[in-house]
């Protein structure tokens, strides 16, 4: 199994705020670490005009983890593409691209959040129909030569973006949830980017959907990459006590997803209150906490109930700070990683 850092979000939250420049600052140092300590990826996350400063610009700032590191894959879970230009995009992935010397992957989504589409002047209704003429206009953009493009969205006529990426092609993967969204991505052969949401019977329900779908349009799903975002915490306190430290910090995600409509309970139907109680259960159900034996055998449940591959732990949560999600890396790289096969 590889494993990756992340996903990256960047939000100061009113519990404990951080100056931004300090948490851009720490974010870049644990990448580096992690890369020393054998993660094989990083990852960021998009979101926009919130007041913690979830992170807005994802191209930039994997452009400068692209520039302080050398080895580690540098991804989006996810850049919300609908709201994008996709010429612009093409450029600016193709420059991560070569800064990192081959190492980005694009990770899409549609997006969901009205206040967003709304201050970027788009539609919710038109965001699949962005969302493929753009996947179709990245792709030609990276390939050589001229290329014209005529869609219900978007029109060119004889361009040529430059300079190209390294990768050719370069890697797209679809972060999803519905089942259209998910065919989307099994009728593209992209992996499907799988946030940390969902317990583990809700994450088997939506990857076999996919490699059902991958099967269908005839693909081998075991020839494709399983991404499973999974919130972490080591602690030689064992799980109930690094509970109590840290559930403040891991549910304040869940109550934000929770107020966007975008959290599930253990049957998968959506919380939108973020009040709701047993969102404490759902988020430390769904989370890998504790020593790190609990989190060996925690992490062995997933391998037994679905093909994760990589497994994509998120070390630094909102208020969590610096030395403790970097002594929680530490122990997982030094005695739950290689106890993982």
């Amino acid at each position: 199994m590889k494993f990756g850092i992340g996903y990256y979000s960047l939000q100061s939250p009113p519990h404990n705020p951080r100056d931004h420049k300090d948490l851009y600052s720490e974010m870049l140092e644990e990448i580096t670490a992690a890369e020393d300590y054998g993660f094989e990826s990083a990852w960021l996350t998009e979101h926009h005009l919130l007041d913690d400063g979830y992170c807005s610009s994802l191209l930039v700032t994997a452009a400068a983890i692209a520039a302080r590191t050398k080895k580690i894959r540098i991804g989006t879970g996810i850049y919300l593409m609908p709201l994008h230009d996709p010429i612009r995009t093409a450029e600016d992935a193709a420059t991560v691209d070569l800064i990192s010397n081959g190492r980005f992957i694009l990770g899409l989504g549609l997006g969901y959040r009205q206040e967003e589409f709304d201050v970027f002047g788009r539609s919710l209704k038109e965001r699949k129909g962005r969302m493929e003429e753009s996947i179709e206009i990245l792709n030609k953009s990276w390939s050589e030569g001229e290329f014209s493009f005529s869609g219900k969205y978007y029109n060119y006529e004889n361009i040529n973006v430059t300079p190209k990426p390294v990768q050719n092609p370069l890697p797209i993967w679809i972060g999803a949830f519905s089942e259209p969204a998910i065919k989307r991505a099994a009728r593209m052969n992209t992996p499907l980017f799988i946030a940390a949401i969902g317990i583990i019977p809700i994450i088997k329900y939506l990857i076999d959907m996919h490699r059902g779908f991958l099967t269908e349009f005839g693909y081998d799903p075991d020839k494709i990459e399983q991404p499973v975002v999974r919130e972490i915490y080591v602690s030689r306190d064992g799980r109930v006590k690094a509970w109590e430290k840290i559930k403040e910090h891991i549910t304040y995600t869940a109550k934000r997803y929770a107020s966007w409509g975008s959290f599930v309970d253990r049957e998968g139907n959506l919380i939108s209150d973020p009040a709701d109680p047993s969102l404490y259960d759902i988020a430390l159900e769904q989370s890998i906490i504790g020593s790190p034996e609990e989190c060996i055998e925690t992490i062995n449940k997933y391998k037994e109930a679905v093909p994760i591959d990589p497994l994509i732990c998120r070390f630094k949560f909102p208020g969590l700070s610096h030395s403790e999600a970097m002594e929680s890396m530490k122990l997982f790289s030094n005695e739950v990683m290689p106890y993982v096969k």
